[in-house]
Order: C-alpha cells, then sequence, then structure tokens
C-alpha cells in the first residue's frame, strides 16, 4: 500500500510532525510504501542545521534515520522551502525538493493520503 502523509504545521510547535513519523514508522514496518510531504511551516523540518534542545525529539535527525535505514520518501515544497530560507543545501540527506504538481501526484497514486494541520 503506499501511503502519502502531509504536514503544514511548524515541527516544534505542535507534535504534527512527531505524529506523522509513527504513523509512518507503523507502517514501513508493515511494509508499506510511505512518502512524507512537508508543506507550509514543516518545510523547516527539513533543516539539518536545526539545534533542538531536546535531543530525543531532533526531528531532522529522526527523518534522515529513516530515510537511511527504513526507506521513507520525504518531499518538501520548494516554494515553502524560499519562503523560509531553507535552501538546498541546508536539507537532510535523501529528501528531495519537491512542489504543489508532485503532491498532486502524490494524491492520486496513494492508496491512503492523511493530511496533518492546524
Amino acid at each position: 500500500m503506499k501511503i502519502t502523509i502531509q504536514v503544514m504545521n511548524p515541527p516544534y510547535t505542535y507534535e504534527d510532525l512527531d505524529t506523522a513519523i509513527k504513523i509512518a514508522d507503523e507502517a514501513l514496518k508493515r511494509g508499506h510504501e510511505v512518502k512524507i510531504f512537508l508543506f507550509c511551516d514543516s518545510a523547516l523540518a527539513s533543516n539539518k542545521l536545526v539545534k533542538p534542545v531536546r535531543q530525543d525529539r531532533n526531528i531532522p535527525k529522526t527523518l534522515k534515520k529513516m530515510i537511511a535505514e527504513k526507506g521513507l520518501k520525504v518531499d518538501i515544497c520548494g516554494i515553502c522551502m524560499d519562503y523560509r530560507g531553507v535552501t538546498k543545501d541546508m536539507i537532510i540527506e535523501g529528501a528531495v525538493p519537491s512542489g504543489v504538481p508532485e503532491l498532486a501526484e502524490l494524491i492520486y497514486e496513494s492508496d491512503r493520503f492523511i493530511s496533518l494541520m492546524a
């Protein structure tokens, strides 16, 4: 099964990204294909230069590890990156700048689409 999870909220203001990561992790364990699409303020979660106070909640590090070890796919809205000053050299390894047309394609091709937003 193909699952796409769109997240829109800032990574350290709300727990939507934590929820997306937990859903993705469980789905990957069950053999599903999972893609997280970072949209709006969640694009900040791709910034590998972030230095969170709590190391147990280092979202970029967690996403990078899941990409490398579990096959998670992460797309980031390119316009959202530009708007927030996140450049390609700042994003975690394995994440891909993308856009709304690619999001539409993901929604069309996915068996399940989950949107986490305020």
